[in-house]
């Protein structure tokens, strides 16, 4: 078989589903070092587990190559002359005297009954969240394989090859002694597969109130290692580690995957300077390269805000602030931060660098607002924030806005009027008010009657007016009501000749090689009749198809030819005999006919349980055009369907062998056309 990387991690194992339905199988990593192999195995069922402890395991090597060359004729040798069981009771003894873990895979092995106890039940039990006892047994003694390779040879459950060579690749297989019914799994590998272990990346340390928060790439090396030890130093000569046992992620689940791994260190004392290391440890007990030391130390919390007290307005728009601190808290912080926002709600935007401590006064004169709140954010040594409550400053402003520049606008042929303006810069604007004169020397009237935000409105004019010309002018306005001089007069032409407005196409239909159009009727009141047109595209000459009234808006065009594109127009007149603009009212569409062409006559599917297989048989027709293939989708009947297969047209029957007893599947099998006109799938029911 070929390589398979199954890491042995105890949160793979937790989340494996079983049930009588899935053959179990036996899961197998293995690791080569220097001069030997390690192997490691466990199977992802908690009843066949138990009943291979009693069984035993066989482990198999076959040599694949040699001097990079497939061996034509496999050498296979038994690597246990007898299947390997659990070492006995007594043996055990020494070893979980030292050993934690190798005790829990004795007491999951013998115990009479399985229980876990002691100070780390809550922390386990909360990720494992198992009643039954096997499960119990099961997880744990997973778990703890993988924290001690030494107990899982002990128990049957791993083993070491020394009988290697460097010119050689072996596949090993591991199966469990006279049952069938639980799949055998191989690795395989060589002494050429050693690799170094690599120091884990991203190792740092975030020093707070005498505690450090120390973070690791988690995501990369999961795979690698099963659990990570932290060495701390105070003299940065001699390390130690800060934990009793070595550190696994209980956060990482597989719906919501760790990326970052996490633990909190308590401190003795801050402002003291500690170094901090880290390594991997692998499923077989490997240690893997220790990172380079981090320096980190504790930090004095923040436990007051600094408070605003006064402010004095110079010039209407010069502030002074000032604010209180206690002096003696003043080692423990960096300095403050101002804030300002518009209103006491926020958004606050930090409007200063960080000032130094001992400072209690700002002047400030940039970017104020009609209405200021300011706040002030004290820093911690170990960034902690805390903001104050917001203080109210408001300058006197009796100074109006400039005057708007850049008025333009255009009347459409409906009257509509569109202008625009570039717009003022004050941080104080209110808006605009919008000024309208139909004659010159009329007086200019405001026909918002209120400040407009924004720097483009929209008006409208009668046409039916003798007044050949109208007139605007706009002006702008601040917080404080106070209002600029009036901008340059706009005088805009007002059009002679108004042809309707334009239809337009909203919606289209392309089914059964019919178009089905919609459009939607001209503004214009006046609108006698509309005019449909088509033509093929890239011809110039459009051709009338319908002569339409007022109240239709639908038309469903059947004298059209499959794959061509055609050009629609939909045209308005006017009583005045005016068209209107076909600039905007045209669509292109292509017509396309999907009905499905039958092209399977005849087709079957044959349950063969003596020769373990379903035989499907098809016949095409020979009248649809040339059948360049056929696509097979598979699927348990009720589940959705995948591509099974991918044949060529000459092909009319095949043998699906990929079946499990007493199940119904469904075959789809999808014709593919030289001509890419769809084909009429075929659906066949089979139960096996």
């Amino acid at each position: 078989m070929g390589k398979k990387i199954l890491p042995f991690l105890f949160l793979l194992f937790i989340s494996l589903s079983y049930s009588q339905a899935k053959r179990a199988t036996v899961m197998i990593n293995a690791r080569a070092q220097k001069d030997k192999i390690l192997i490691r195995w466990a199977i992802d069922s908690p009843i066949e587990w138990q009943k291979a402890n009693k069984k035993g395991f066989v482990i198999t090597r076959t040599t694949i190559l040699r001097d990079g060359k497939i061996l034509p004729k496999q050498e296979k040798l038994k690597q246990t002359q007898k299947p390997l069981l659990p070492e006995p009771l007594d043996s055990w003894l020494d070893l979980v005297q030292k050993d934690n873990n190798a005790a829990i895979i004795a007491q999951s092995i013998y115990g009479e009954s399985f229980e876990v106890t002691g100070s780390k039940e809550s922390e386990i039990s909360r990720i494992v969240n198992m009643t039954d006892e096997l499960d119990q047994r099961y997880t744990f003694a997973l778990y703890a394989a993988d924290m001690s390779f030494t107990g899982a040879i002990k128990a049957g459950w791993g083993f070491v090859d020394i009988d290697v060579k460097p010119n050689e690749v072996y596949a090993y297989q591991v199966s469990v002694f006279e049952t069938p019914n639980v799949k055998a799994s191989s690795y395989l590998i060589g002494l050429k597969d050693y690799t170094t272990l690599p120091a884990p990346t991203d190792f740092n340390a975030i020093g707070d109130d005498k505690k450090v928060m120390l973070s690791w790439d988690y995501e990369t090396f999961k795979r690698i290692y099963t659990s990570f030890m932290v060495e701390k130093s105070e003299d940065g000569v001699n390390f130690s580690p800060i934990s009793a046992t070595p550190l696994v992620n209980l956060n990482d689940k597989e719906d919501n995957p760790s990326k970052t791994m996490y633990y909190v260190d308590t401190l003795s004392v801050n402002d003291k300077e500690y170094r901090y290391r880290l390594f991997g440890i692998t499923s077989f007990g490997e240690k893997g390269e220790i990172t380079k030391p981090i320096t980190t130390k504790g930090l004095s919390g923040l436990v007051t805000s600094a408070r605003l007290s006064n402010y004095n307005i110079f010039n209407s728009n010069h502030i002074n602030l000032e604010w209180e601190y206690p002096k003696e808290s003043e080692e423990f912080i960096q300095g403050y931060e101002i804030n300002l926002a518009e209103n006491d709600r926020g958004p606050y935007k930090t409007v200063t660098k960080i000032i130094p401590a001992s400072e209690r006064k700002l002047n400030y004169k940039d970017n104020l607002y009609p209405s200021n709140y300011f706040t002030i954010t004290t820093i911690g040594k170990n960034n902690q924030r805390m903001t104050s409550q917001s203080m109210l400053v408001q300058p006197v402003d009796s100074i109006p806005p400039a005057k708007p520049i850049g008025l333009e606008g255009v009347i459409d042929s409906l009257g509509v009027v569109k202008l625009k303006w570039k717009p003022n810069e004050e941080k104080d604007l209110r808006g605009y008010r919008i000024l309208k004169a139909n004659a010159q020397g009329e007086e200019f009237v405001d026909i918002y009657h209120k400040s407009y935000v924004g720097n483009e409105y929209q008006d409208s004019v009668s046409l039916k007016m003798t007044n050949s010309k109208v007139y605007y002018r706009i002006a702008a306005e601040d917080m404080r009501y106070n209002i600029s001089d009036p901008s340059e007069i706009l005088v805009l032409d007002k059009p002679d000749k108004i042809p309707p407005a334009a239809p337009i196409f909203k919606d289209y239909d392309n089914n059964d090689g019919k178009i089905h159009l919609k459009w939607i009727r001209s503004y214009s009141e006046d609108v006698v009749g509309y005019s449909l047109r088509r033509r093929e595209k890239g011809q110039d000459k459009w051709q009338e198809i319908k002569q339409i009234n007022d109240t239709i808006q639908e038309y469903t065009d059947d004298r059209v030819e499959n794959k061509k594109i055609y050009q629609y127009a939909i045209l308005a007149r006017d009583k005045g005999n005016l068209w209107s603009s076909i600039e905007n009212s045209t669509i292109t569409i292509q017509v396309l006919d999907f009905t499905p062409l039958k092209v399977i006559t005849y087709s079957e599917a044959v349950p063969d349980r003596a020769s373990k297989k379903v035989t499907l048989t098809w016949v095409y027709t020979k009248s649809k055009g040339k059948i360049t293939g056929l696509s097979i989708y598979k699927s348990i009947k009720g589940t959705p369907p995948t591509l099974w297969k991918q044949l060529n047209g000459e092909i009319l029957t095949i043998d699906d062998k990929t079946l499990k007893i007493n199940t119904e599947y469904e075959y789809h099998l999808i014709p593919n056309l030289e001509s890419n006109n769809p084909a009429k799938n075929e659906v066949l029911t089979v139960v096996y």
